[in-house]
């Protein structure tokens, strides 16, 4: 199987705490640093329980405590 990268476009967008910010080309939450480094998603909310289910399964506490849709999602994504 041959793989050929897709070229990457730098861009200056900031990060959150978990690597991954909104990104207005692609119109997604995606990831350059962390556990999802290079992984995309529809929001911000679907990684969180992403990321909460795998340490769940692990038999690990959530470390981050009870964070409610309305903490990280945003009918306006955050500015690049």
């Amino acid at each position: 199987m041959l793989v050929i990268p897709l070229p990457a476009s730098p861009h200056d967008g900031k990060l959150d705490s978990f690597g991954c910010h909104y990104g207005r080309e692609r119109n997604d939450y995606h990831c350059h640093e962390g556990v999802f480094k290079g992984g995309s998603f529809d929001s911000k909310i679907q990684m969180i329980r992403l990321l909460k289910a795998q340490f769940l399964d692990l038999g690990r506490p959530w470390p981050y405590g009870e964070i409610t849709e309305e903490d990280i999602t945003s009918t306006h994504p955050e500015k690049i």
